[in-house]
C-alpha cells in the first residue's frame, strides 16, 4: 500500500499582490472602472475586482484568463516579470 503525501500549500501574498498591480494598471491604462471591467469579466459586483487588485484573494487561473481576456491581453502579461 502506498503512503499517501500530505502537500502543504502556502499562499504568496506577494506574487498576488503584483499580480493585481498588474490587473490595475492595465484598467486605469484602457481608463476602466472597477466595475467596467468587472462587467467585462460577467461579474456582478466590482469587489471581487478590487479584491484581486488588492492581492487579497487567491483566484484561478480561469479567472486571470477571463480578466486578461476583459483587458484585451495574455494572461502572462499580468504576471509579475
Amino acid at each position: 500500500m502506498k503512503k499517501r503525501i500530505k502537500r502543504v500549500y502556502f499562499r504568496d501574498d506577494d506574487f498576488l499582490q503584483k499580480i493585481g498591480e498588474n490587473i490595475r494598471k492595465l484598467r486605469l491604462e484602457r481608463k476602466l472602472t472597477q466595475m467596467d471591467l468587472a462587467f467585462k469579466c460577467n461579474d456582478k459586483d466590482y469587489s471581487q475586482i478590487n479584491r484581486v487588485e488588492l492581492g487579497k484573494v487567491n483566484f484561478s487561473v480561469s479567472y486571470l484568463s477571463l480578466i486578461a481576456e476583459a483587458l484585451d491581453v495574455n494572461a502572462q502579461d499580468l504576471l509579475p516579470k
